[in-house]
């Protein structure tokens, strides 16, 4: 048994964890070259808003 270790999405303003990736949504993965952007990838967890 292995026990993965989620880690941050990739996005800088996203604080998602993901366990397999870089990235916790494809509105992440398209914001990537713009990191001071809010996050868009509606999770209800996500504290992504630099507003």
């Amino acid at each position: 048994m292995s026990s993965e270790k989620g880690k941050k999405c990739a996005h800088p303003v996203c604080s998602c964890i993901v366990t397999s990736g870089k990235y916790c949504s494809v509105e992440c993965e398209a914001m990537e070259k713009m990191p001071d952007i809010d996050c868009t990838c509606g999770h209800p967890a996500c504290k992504g808003k630099t507003s």
